[in-house]
């Protein structure tokens, strides 16, 4: 890769994204970053005015599953995670990437060309990935991003495998094989992270990405920074030093360097 480039993405796995998913695009898009979307199927219906006003706007959506994969812990008053992926059947697997497809077609009108998995850090297995790239492929989908930071280290920031292309996420800046997600810095109940600490962690990665070409491929939720204002500090300061693109501008940019496992 000739340069930088700066990939955002937001999982949307839960109403509140959605309620605050056009405040924080429009204050993204005034920044100068176009952020991609990965939403549930079921959510994609419950948010379709919301998230119809954002592709119109020219975001880029990915396939992110069918089925809800969060659920309301009324014990504890927050959202909990659920459907883990590595524990269902191939059935069940096959069913919910189909159901996801069919659902962004459905009411947005897309056929998608992307894949992010739901909860990916628990689906790493080779043999997960394989199962997964085969059903991408019968789609004819060009990429999947739901690999760890490990990957890159072993095989590349994208690479091909299996006939789809992997773009696993980005590390912490201090903590390579750590994901650079907004749960662990806004939002984990349990959290020793500091949203201070997240812009500072972006600052240094940006140092970097001005002297060495890198490809940052960071998300997060909406809901956990729509009012935190060292997320939109930590994407400005990405931006200095990094173009932004989406997931299919990024290969249209660097097929070309891709290397095939």
């Amino acid at each position: 890769m000739p340069q930088s480039y700066l990939i955002l993405s937001f999982d949307c796995d839960t109403e509140e994204d959605v309620s605050v998913a056009c405040e924080v695009h429009s204050k993204l898009l005034d920044i100068g970053i176009t952020p991609v979307y990965a939403v549930p199927g079921e959510l994609l219906k419950k948010g379709e005015k919301v998230y119809r006003k954002i592709h119109e706007k020219g975001a880029e959506f990915i396939n992110h599953g069918g089925r809800e994969h969060t659920y309301f812990d009324k014990k504890h008053k927050r959202h909990a995670s659920c459907f883990f992926y590595d524990q269902q059947s191939q059935e069940e697997l096959r069913k919910d990437i189909l159901l996801g497809h069919q659902t962004l077609q459905d009411v947005l009108g897309i056929t998608a060309k992307g894949w992010r998995t739901p909860h990916f850090g628990t689906f790493q297995k080779r043999e997960d990935l394989k199962f997964l790239y085969s059903i991408l492929n019968e789609l004819s989908y060009r990429f999947s991003t739901s690999t760890s930071p490990l990957i890159a280290y072993q095989h590349g920031p994208l690479f091909k495998k299996d006939g789809i292309i992997e773009i696993p996420v980005t590390g912490i800046y201090s903590e390579p094989l750590n994901i650079m997600d907004t749960w662990a810095y806004f939002a984990a109940p349990d959290r020793t992270k500091l949203p201070s600490e997240y812009t500072k962690e972006a600052q240094e990665l940006a140092h970097f990405t001005s002297k060495y070409p890198t490809l940052i491929n960071i998300y997060g939720d909406p809901s956990h920074i729509h009012d935190k204002p060292e997320f939109f500090e930590a994407m400005a300061l990405l931006l200095k030093t990094a173009q932004n693109v989406n997931y299919t501008q990024l290969l249209e940019k660097t097929y070309e360097h891709i290397r095939t496992f």
